[in-house]
C-alpha cells in the first residue's frame, strides 16, 4: 500500500501544477491584445448624435473604451488592433450617417 506521506506529496504536486498552469493561461490571454487609442473628428451636432455614436460604436468589434466630446466634436476610441482598425471604425461612423476623420493631433503624437 501507499505511504500516507507519498499521497500527500502527490496531492501537493498536483495542486502546484494546477496553479502554475492556470496562472500562465491568464498571461497567455494578454499576449497579442495590443490596444490603440485614436481620436476621430466626427460631425456630431446634438445630444442625439452623441447617443447614436455611444450606442453603436461601443459595440463595434474590438472597441474597448470610448469617450465622446460633443463640444469638440471628437470621439476617442480605444480598440484591439487585431480586431479592428481606423478604416473600419471610420466606415462605422459613415454607416451611422456621420462624416469622420482621424484627428491630426492623434497621429502627430504617435509619430513622436
Amino acid at each position: 500500500m501507499y505511504n500516507l506521506n507519498f499521497i500527500r506529496m502527490k496531492n501537493l504536486l498536483v495542486m502546484l501544477l494546477a496553479v502554475v498552469l492556470f496562472s500562465s493561461a491568464g498571461n497567455a490571454n494578454e499576449v497579442g491584445k495590443r490596444k490603440k487609442t485614436v481620436v476621430f473628428n466626427v460631425s456630431m451636432d446634438c445630444g442625439g448624435c452623441v447617443a447614436k455614436v455611444e450606442k453603436n460604436i461601443a459595440h463595434e468589434k474590438g472597441v474597448k473604451d470610448m469617450k465622446v466630446n460633443l463640444e469638440a466634436k471628437t470621439v476617442e476610441v480605444t480598440f484591439l488592433e487585431k480586431k479592428t482598425n481606423e478604416a473600419k471604425l471610420n466606415a462605422a461612423f459613415t454607416k451611422l450617417g456621420f462624416e469622420s476623420s482621424v484627428s491630426e493631433a492623434c497621429c502627430e503624437e504617435e509619430k513622436k
